[in-house]
């Protein structure tokens, strides 16, 4: 698609080099191995056990499940969860 078929918003989001992702609201889930997940843009936290962690996203929510999970750090708009991580879903 060329420069001038694109919506405004999107030449936008070029021009100010921010990712479509964040922009749209998307939570952004970084993994490493089975140990740990750091979670970007998420909106808030809806359950919290040492099986299971539900984040509320703009458009979805996000599951993780396992066993001994903790969230050793968090702020408003990131979050490092750890544990033996079995399944990550969307709903």
């Amino acid at each position: 698609m060329n420069a001038k078929k694109k919506p405004v918003y999107h030449r936008l989001l070029e021009s100010a080099q921010i990712p479509e992702d964040l922009a749209e609201g998307a939570i952004l889930v970084h993994v490493t191995g089975r140990q740990e997940a750091y979670i970007e843009n998420y909106r808030g936290i809806m359950e919290y056990t040492d099986t299971r962690v539900m984040l509320l996203g703009k458009h979805c929510r996000l599951v993780i499940e396992g066993k001994h999970l903790t969230i050793p750090f968090y702020t408003a708009e990131e979050m490092r969860i750890t544990g033996y991580i079995e399944t990550i879903r969307y709903l």
